[in-house]
């Protein structure tokens, strides 16, 4: 099993090219981003001036071509804005940023370093493409993963009973699953336990909370919030419209962008 050097690119990451094999997607952009939180308006400066550049430069070639439709590109440039706001709003609330890290680190050790790690070497023995698991995690499986749960709480499951079935079902009916392969949907199944029994005692019994908590590590570690459907319309859309309201300096529509699908 591979014991790689972590790249560090990855954990400060804002491109949604990153795919990064050694942690597999779990060290991805989260810890980057509640660094430049903690920074204060230093670390939001330089977030939010690359994103709204963006923003601007995508909406001009939009408006250009005559479209109606949001593009992917724009949605991306979208998704930008909307992380700029949400570490702005952290760099306030040093409370969740603390949070957030302690379900950060459980995410990156505990669940993929360790317990992950453990079932991947028992299933190698068997099929070899579990050597290299994390190489079959990289790209969008922890926000995927992360957005199914946070959704399953936001529809009232029970968090001590039926929230890991509830999560799978969904996880694995959504259309993405179908080009997982059989590697990636074991491993999926197995964090989705491994993650749950991390997260029970530190979200806590206040719901809201929890579900806020969750939406802010879904949105910080994945590649491509806004071009990901999955987690902008379960995570970005919400906190856009219910939380960071008063954050953002660049008008968007997040219902819109990320209506959902007809």
């Amino acid at each position: 099993m591979r014991q790689s050097q972590h790249n560090k690119r990855c954990e400060q990451a804002i491109r949604p090219e990153c795919v990064c094999s050694t942690c597999g997607g779990s060290n991805h952009g989260w810890s980057g981003h509640l660094d430049r939180a903690r920074r204060g308006p230093e670390g939001v400066r330089e977030l939010r001036e690359l994103a709204e550049q963006e923003w601007w430069e995508q909406r001009r070639r939009f408006q250009e071509n005559r479209r109606t439709a949001p593009t992917r590109y724009l949605r991306q440039a979208g998704g930008g804005v909307v992380v700029a706001a949400l570490v702005a709003w952290l760099a306030d609330n040093g409370t969740t940023v603390d949070r957030v890290e302690v379900l950060g680190r459980a995410l990156n050790r505990d669940v993929f370093g360790d317990r992950l790690g453990e079932f991947a070497r028992e299933q190698a023995g068997e099929d070899p493409g579990f050597s290299d698991y994390g190489r079959a995690l990289a790209g969008h499986f922890w926000c995927d993963l992360l957005a199914e749960f946070s959704n399953a709480l936001d529809r009232g499951a029970d968090l001590m009973g039926r929230l890991p079935d509830g999560v799978r079902e969904a996880l694995l009916d959504h259309q993405d699953a179908a080009e997982w392969g059989t590697v990636r949907v074991k491993l999926a199944v197995a964090a989705l336990g491994f993650l749950w029994k991390s997260f029970q005692l530190l979200l806590g019994t206040d719901l809201r909370s929890a579900i806020l908590q969750l939406r802010v590590l879904t949105v910080l570690v994945c590649p491509d919030p806004g071009g990901h459907p999955r987690v902008a319309r379960c995570c970005l859309r919400p906190l856009a419209t219910e939380t960071l309201r008063e954050h953002f300096q660049t008008g968007l529509d997040p219902e819109w962008l990320w209506g959902d699908r007809r």
